[in-house]
């Protein structure tokens, strides 16, 4: 059964906890899939998506916060979606 739940990180310029971000969803005990979105992409978002295997998503624009996580949320393929701020961390299960 696949699972239809997706973390749908929002990063926002050079966020020195995106990493433990990352971490805390990739080890979650049932698997999501997993995205960065960003209005201010940057080399320290894309260097850190690709030491983490993540897609990188990008609004356009430095729009706000409402703006930013609709787009989160809308790149999603699955019917459940958490947007997860960059410094946020989740327990394992």
């Amino acid at each position: 059964m696949k699972n239809n739940h997706t973390f749908a990180i929002c990063a926002y310029k050079e966020s020195q906890y995106l990493g433990d971000c990352i971490e805390s969803i990739l080890e979650q005990q049932i698997k999501s899939e997993v995205y960065i979105s960003t209005s201010t992409p940057n080399t320290y978002i894309y260097d850190t998506a690709k030491k983490y295997g993540l897609d990188v998503y990008e609004t356009g624009s430095e729009s706000g916060i409402q703006k930013d996580w609709n787009h989160a949320y809308n790149i999603a393929s699955t019917e459940l979606v958490t947007i997860a701020h960059q410094d946020d961390v989740y327990s394992s299960d």
